[in-house]
């Protein structure tokens, strides 16, 4: 409970820090990591609209991350139009990412796009920012020369520990300076296990999955879960071979696998769809999907179109899946566990 000694007041749902006083006390924020290394399976639709909600319905401080350089999750968040003068006059995590380079102070806030979503002052979802990300960032992705695979051998991490823990590090320390203004920060990763991809599982406590309930979609899935943990035990043996045994490294978890556009015939999932999702659970354990899950519906394109969540676009057929409340029971369970 709140006290008149508190460093923070709570007012309107949200943290209001005090002047003068530092938010030490604050919880920081729920770091999730949105990942699969096939593309098509509504990754960064499921990222925004989770974001979205948390803030908009929950009322939580949500920041999101674009670290995808296709920048699609920028692009539902604000027009090209606009992403560009915010390129212009700030940058993007690219620019953020040289300047880690180059060692230089990253300054994250200065990059942080304040409320992107709804444009207008009286449709503009409060609480929710964006880091942005543009197609520059490509070639710092595919980078790191023979230490950008997921699993290097022994040796070769012995001789490269150092360099091994700074091209992974760029998204935790970036994080690291902003993780206490938000109670939930949500990466939006390529679709793929390079570089940015790695820098995400370090800086996240949790990964979440997308997955179609198909056999290509969902074959992986496993193996995904393998590859994202040995990439976790090599950073901390990194940091072992590197002599740095006395901070604790903590990587990400597997948090879930979200079912997405899963196919209906009539009010019923389709067999083949069905038959998937009991063999996904069965083979990943009890609890590991989530129960909510996004059908097939056209209103989710329609909506992308207009850069707005579903709920807050006007086409009949957007509405229809806004009724649905598919995205809306996802975060619910997403807030709940996390």
């Amino acid at each position: 409970m709140l006290t008149s000694a508190s460093p923070v007041l709570y007012c309107k749902s949200r943290f209001i820090r005090l002047k003068g006083q530092r938010d030490a006390q604050m919880p920081k924020a729920k770091v999730l990591a949105f990942i699969n290394y096939k593309g098509g399976v509504a990754k960064t639709t499921t990222t925004y609209h989770v974001g979205c909600s948390l803030a908009q319905h929950l009322e939580k401080r949500v920041l999101l991350v674009d670290i995808d350089p296709q920048t699609n999750l920028t692009f539902l968040c604000a027009s090209i139009e606009d992403w560009e003068k915010f390129k212009k006059s700030k940058g993007t995590i690219n620019s953020m990412y040289r300047r880690y380079l180059e060692g230089k102070s990253l300054d994250p806030k200065y990059f942080i796009w304040k409320e992107p979503v709804g444009g207008s002052i009286k449709r503009r979802i409060r609480g929710l920012d964006l880091i942005p990300c543009d197609i520059d960032l490509l070639g710092e992705d595919l980078g790191g020369g023979d230490l950008a695979g997921p699993i290097p051998s022994f040796e070769l991490l012995k001789r490269h520990a150092g360099k091994y823990i700074k091209d992974r590090s760029f998204l935790r320390k970036a994080l690291r300076e902003v993780e206490n203004d938000y109670d939930y920060i949500l990466i939006d990763c390529p679709p793929n296990l390079y570089l940015m991809t790695q820098n995400a599982l370090v800086a996240s406590r949790w990964y979440v999955v997308t997955a179609i309930p198909d056999h290509l979609s969902t074959i992986g899935l496993s193996i995904l879960q393998q590859k994202a943990h040995k990439i976790g035990e090599s950073f901390r043996h990194a940091h072992t071979l590197a002599g740095d045994d006395a901070t604790p490294v903590r990587t990400a978890e597997l948090g879930g696998v979200i079912f997405v556009r899963v196919r209906l015939g009539g009010s019923m999932i389709t067999n083949v769809h069905f038959s998937t999702m009991v063999q996904v659970r069965n083979s990943l354990g009890n609890g590991v999907c989530f129960d909510g899950r996004t059908t097939e519906l056209i209103g989710y394109g329609e909506a992308a179109e207009q850069s707005l969540p579903v709920w807050m676009t006007n086409t009949k057929n957007a509405i229809s899946a806004a009724g649905k409340g598919e995205y809306q029971r996802i975060t619910k369970e997403l807030a709940e566990r996390f």
